[in-house]
């Protein structure tokens, strides 16, 4: 989420205006070969792939406009890609290109290059504009007609683009690419610094006159492919870019961590005296100031605040985000959350920090290089209590942040003071991530065989928390009655697929107000079944293993490419129970014994899979453990992973046999 004030805040007048390219840009004359009439070489293997992109060129360069005063961007993007299949044809045959709302690219060329030497450039006419639904963003969008399994489709354009001081560039996608390029421009009077996540360094280009240049070129790029336990989009090739020196401004460093944290405070903390009386009346109508500090702890405090704008305030992202408008209409954005929420901890003298982060599965922070462009997500952090909150989340509460902001670092900003003067500091730091136990999805499962072993009725607790409920707790209240059987029973049959006869469905702790840490979204039914015990001649099957519900298998063939990398910790627990029929007996009970780690303490392993039983008389009662008490692990060890998963995979397959007793 870029936040609407620091967009505010980037933008220059002149960015939004013009639309002649200024004759002496860098690109202003770039052409493609205009006496290429052939296709350029591929190699066997990549004429077997959907696509494959031959040259993927892009140049941003600033560029100061004399008559207007002020700096504007242009992009120039030149691509070619071999389209080999129907897929590849279906995925690059319609060129989207971004324009401002002002008008449309300054310079646009598109044509097909056919398999037999065929040259067909798409005309002008053939471009059609279409409007972001959503945004209402505007886009030149055109389509390359009649393209053929084995063409080249080739285009490139200059455009003008916002005028930002960071940004980011990704140089990586699933499609193999070769001479690819990327180079950022800017006159002398700026000077950026970039970095390149996944690839080497970028090197200054000291061949343009009167300007600084950023250059990186790369022969080959390898496509990613998707992985399990993956952030694949974390792991892609990009380039991080902001602006690091002014001439004007000497040697002093800009946008820097203490820039931002004295910018993130004030647009946080900041009121206006209209705005000050709106928090006011939110006070006095919700009594929050007349809670007694002795009688409800702390957390307590906390929890109310957050509870009384979340359940009486609308997230809306296109509503004012001034506290006046929103205390009138009840309606906020997602930075109005943060500016409400903050109003009203500190008029309840409440200490807090704001924590500024970005996911970590697209674009992890990187406190290392201090680009403005990590400043997504805004979370709330509680010196008192070491606790975290989501202020623009009406989905989590107080404890929980969601999955990908944790896990990595953000900047910290706590307020001080200098005398009479309210200022603020910022630091990095880690965003811990929560612990397994407090991400529980458990099962626990009574299993009674009919007597003359024609079905079973099973008895099944489902009990999710942490992340696993916060995907159907917070939304419980605002499911239609109508729809909420066929939910339950989903959940249900997700262990028990064939479940029928639903003698009894229940659930538990559905409250918009309350956190899965605390009470966790508990679904509890009755039902019977008819696969889960099957006859094969004179012995009964009974599938136990089916009811650890559906399990991911981990048998790719390919390389590992990535470190493992889980969205959170998690753990799972089940119990399952059943009494051995009368007149039968169990062959093979050790197969229910399991136990694989991954880790160096046998005591408490990072990953482990662990079952066993016990047996009473006729009663078995089985339990089995998994966690996964780590974010990251090595893909050097990828083996050690990978057999703890297939543990609970292969488990999932387990079938105990009933033979008769002789």
């Amino acid at each position: 989420m870029r936040l609407p004030f620091l967009a505010v805040f980037l933008l220059t007048s002149a960015s939004l205006s013009a639309q002649t390219l200024p004759p002496d840009l860098i690109h202003a004359g770039y052409n493609w070969d205009t006496k290429r009439h052939q296709r350029l070489p591929v190699s066997a293997a990549e004429a077997e792939l959907p696509a494959v992109v031959l040259r993927d060129f892009t140049s941003l360069e600033y560029y100061y406009d004399k008559a207007a005063k002020d700096v504007r961007l242009f992009a120039t993007e030149h691509r070619i890609v071999r389209v080999n299949s129907s897929d590849g044809i279906e995925n690059y045959n319609k060129i989207v290109v971004p324009v401002l709302a002002s008008g449309a690219p300054v310079d646009i060329k598109a044509r097909t290059i056919g398999p037999r030497g065929e040259v067909h450039e798409v005309k002008a006419a053939d471009m059609k504009e279409l409007k972001d639904q959503e945004g209402g963003r505007g886009f030149r969008v055109f389509a390359v007609d009649g393209v053929e399994k084995g063409s080249e489709i080739e285009y490139f354009y200059t455009r003008e683009r916002r005028v930002n001081h960071f940004g980011s560039e990704i140089l990586q996608s699933d499609t193999p690419a070769h001479d690819v390029t990327f180079e950022l421009i800017s006159p002398k009077s700026l000077t950026f610094e970039a970095r390149v996540y996944h690839g080497p360094a970028m090197t200054p280009d000291t061949t343009m006159a009167e300007r600084r240049a950023l250059h990186l070129h790369l022969d080959n790029v390898s496509g990613l492919r998707d992985e399990a336990f993956a952030n694949v989009k974390a792991q892609r090739m990009r380039a991080e870019y902001k602006l690091a020196y002014m001439a004007s401004k000497g040697q002093v460093r800009q946008f820097t961590w203490a820039d931002a944290s004295q910018y993130v405070y004030r647009s946080v903390n900041s009121l206006t005296k209209d705005e000050a009386k709106a928090v006011t009346k939110v006070l006095e109508a919700s009594k929050l100031v007349t809670i007694p500090v002795r009688v409800l702890p702390l957390p307590d405090r906390i929890r109310a605040v957050e509870n009384y704008v979340k359940l009486n305030f609308n997230l809306e992202e296109g509503a004012s985000g001034n506290l006046e408008q929103i205390v009138a209409t009840h309606n906020a954005p997602e930075t109005g959350f943060s500016h409400l929420m903050a109003a009203i901890y500190r008029a309840m003298g409440i200490d807090f920090e704001v924590v500024v982060t970005s996911s970590r599965e697209a674009v992890p922070f990187d406190g290392t290089f201090d680009t403005w462009n990590y400043l997504d997500h805004f979370a709330f952090y509680f010196p008192a209590t070491g606790e975290y909150l989501a202020p623009s989340r009406p989905d989590y509460r107080y404890g929980m942040l969601p999955a990908d902001w944790t896990g990595g670092t953000g900047l910290f900003i706590k307020g001080v003071k200098l005398g009479n003067v309210e200022s603020a500091v910022g630091k990095v730091k880690d965003i811990p991530a929560l612990g397994a136990d407090q991400s529980s999805q458990d099962i626990d499962a009574t299993v009674t065989f009919a007597p003359d072993l024609s079905n079973s009725t099973i008895r099944l607790r489902q009990t999710l928390g942490g992340y696993p409920a916060a995907e159907i707790q917070p939304f419980w209240t605002m499911i239609p009655e109508a729809k909420r059987t066929e939910i339950l029973q989903g959940l249900q049959k997700s262990v028990v697929p064939d479940a029928s006869n639903f003698q009894m469905l229940e659930v538990r702790n559905t409250e918009r107000d309350i956190s899965p840490l605390d009470k966790p979204f508990i679904v509890e039914g009755q039902m019977e079944s008819a696969a889960l015990l099957d006859k094969a001649g004179p012995r009964y099957l009974f599938k136990i293993g089916t009811l650890l519900g559906p399990q991911t298998e981990l048998y790719q063939k390919e390389e590992r490419q990535f470190d493992v990398e889980n969205d959170n910790n998690h753990r799972y627990l089940r119990t399952i129970r059943f009494d051995v029929p009368a007149g039968y007996a169990v062959r093979n009970l050790n197969d229910l014994n399991v136990d694989v780690k991954a880790g160096s303490d046998a005591a408490k392993p990072d990953f482990d899979f662990r079952s066993s039983y016990v047996q009473n008389g006729q009663t078995i009662t089985v339990t089995v453990a998994e966690n996964y008490r780590q974010l990251r692990w090595p893909k050097a060890d990828f083996e050690a992973f990978r057999a703890v998963v297939n543990a609970a995979a292969n488990w999932n397959k387990v079938v105990l046999v009933l033979d008769k007793k002789s």
